[in-house]
């Protein structure tokens, strides 16, 4: 189910389920007044359920097993560490935060050079989870040290994951910017729920990953 009918349904359930509770209590008002009790009904239902959205999205935002239950499949907020082949073989190492809303992901990115210098960074606000085949797309900005433009491009990566019912663990694909239509091949893994982490450990652990999957990019050390 889509996170965001998941949601609704769940608030409309709540409600539906309150008020017919009270209106069982209430048969004899009911059954006097049935006009009124439609109306009153209906300003209840109405203020229970901005009441229990208001709730809903609050614990939502707040807890992240409230976030893993609603999301499901698509859950991917957290950190993200990898690397990609760039340009002349290059390794570029990514640490990647998701921040993620209902209906909405938000990706921001850093890049680092193989000695751990920084090389770039860029956003991405519009990215498309599609859970049934297992793949993540967006299109970004990136902003690099060693240019006077922001660099658009798009990427599109794999979902590795337990089962369809599962959100990804790992991602693989591509990215390809608009001023230089090269794909460039990733992998990543997801580090922590969290979108926070010290650069210098996440880099670290980034160089790891780049050990792990080294012999899928035809790149020699």
């Amino acid at each position: 189910m889509n996170p965001e009918l998941k949601f609704h349904s769940i608030v409309i359930s709540v409600t539906t389920l309150i008020v017919f509770t009270a209106w069982t209590q209430l048969a004899n008002f009911t059954a006097t007044y049935p006009a009124l009790a439609v109306f009153v009904a209906g300003l209840i239902s109405l203020g229970l359920y901005r009441s229990l959205f208001t709730l809903q999205i609050t614990l939502f935002r707040r807890y992240t097993f409230v976030k893993k239950f609603i999301l499901g499949a698509s859950y991917m907020e957290g950190t993200w560490l990898g690397f990609f082949v760039g340009h002349e073989d290059k390794i570029r190492f990514l640490v990647e935060t998701f921040e993620q809303d209902l209906s909405e992901l938000v990706i921001r990115g850093k890049v680092f050079k193989e000695d751990g210098t920084y090389h770039c960074s860029y956003i991405s606000q519009n990215a498309t989870i599609d859970v049934k085949s297992g793949k993540l797309s967006y299109s970004y900005d990136a902003d690099s040290i060693g240019n006077t433009h922001i660099n658009p491009g798009l990427a599109r990566f794999d979902f590795e994951r337990e089962s369809k019912e599962s959100p990804p663990q790992r991602i693989s694909g591509y990215s390809s910017d608009l001023f230089h239509s090269k794909k460039l091949m990733a992998f990543e893994e997801k580090m922590s729920d969290k979108t926070t982490m010290e650069t210098k450990a996440a880099f670290e652990k980034a160089v790891v990953i780049y050990e792990k999957y080294k012999i899928h990019t035809g790149v020699s050390s």
